[in-house]
Formats: C-alpha cells, structure tokens, sequence
C-alpha cells in the first residue's frame, strides 16, 4: 500500500470518528473522544519512535502529523456540555473544561496550530524543522493535560 493511499485512510477514518462525538449519549461522546485522542497519543508516539531512530522514516512521520491535523481541528466538539465527571461516567476530562471553557479554547486553537506546524514541517521532510515542530505540538498537549486533565489517567 503507498504512503499516500494510507495517510487518506487514516485520515478520513479520524474525521469519521471525530465527527461521532457529536449529538450522542455522554457515555458515546466520552467514548469517541477517548478514542480520537488515542489516536492523536498512537500519532505522537509513532512520530516520538521515528525520531529516536538513526534513519527516521519522514513518509511514517507524515502519516502522523496528518492524523493529528485531521483530528485537531474537532478538539472542540469532543466536549459539549454534560459530557464531563457529571454525566457519571469514567473521563480524565477536569470539570475545568468547561468551567474555563474560553482557556480550553485557546488551548485547543493552539494545538490546531502546533499541529498544522508540524503537519507542514513534515511536509518539507526535513527533521530539523520535524523536531522543533514535534516538540511544540507536545507543549501544547502538556499545557492542556495539565490544566485539564485528570492526573490518575
């Protein structure tokens, strides 16, 4: 399978399921919202793994940042109302979301453009500019886990 015919896989099956969360039971929405972030995690990693190797793979890369910057832009839409520690089921997601909901946005404003960075330093396939992009991306993950999520998950 060519590198291009599984990044559109890849992508396309995030935005299905980003788009999942919406209008659905809390129980479904924090469901589908565990999973599209597993996927932004699985993508850091793979990209994380690439660049501790002597010869990094910048095609794997690429497929990477393309399922971070197709999911990025949904962040928003993960988190309606209800769909926190209130609705009685398991989320890492604090009450703060939605308490500080103009922060989150900022946050998730600012992760749609570390990703979209990253998306177009992986583009050019040069990792001196993959690696600074791959480390502001996870700055803005860690300022949002920090503020946001639960620290027991």
């Amino acid at each position: 399978m060519q590198v291009s015919t599984l990044t559109k896989i890849l992508v396309g099956g995030a935005v299905v399921v980003a788009t999942c969360a919406i209008a659905a039971k809390p129980a479904d929405t924090i469901a589908a919202r565990q999973a599209n972030y597993k996927q932004i995690g699985k993508a850091m990693k793979g990209i994380g793994d690439e660049l501790k190797k002597p010869e990094p793979s910048v095609p794997v890369i690429q497929a990477s940042a393309k399922t971070i910057v197709g999911l990025a832009p949904h962040v928003l839409k993960w988190f309606p109302k209800g769909s926190g520690p209130e609705s009685g089921i398991k989320t890492s997601a604090l009450p703060a979301v939605w308490e500080k909901w103009p922060e989150f946005k900022v946050a998730a404003v600012n992760m749609l453009t570390a990703s979209k960075a990253l998306n177009a330093a992986a583009a050019t396939g040069d990792l001196a500019k993959i690696k600074p992009a791959v480390g502001a991306l996870g700055g803005t993950c860690k300022g949002c886990h920090d503020t946001f999520k639960s620290k027991d998950s």
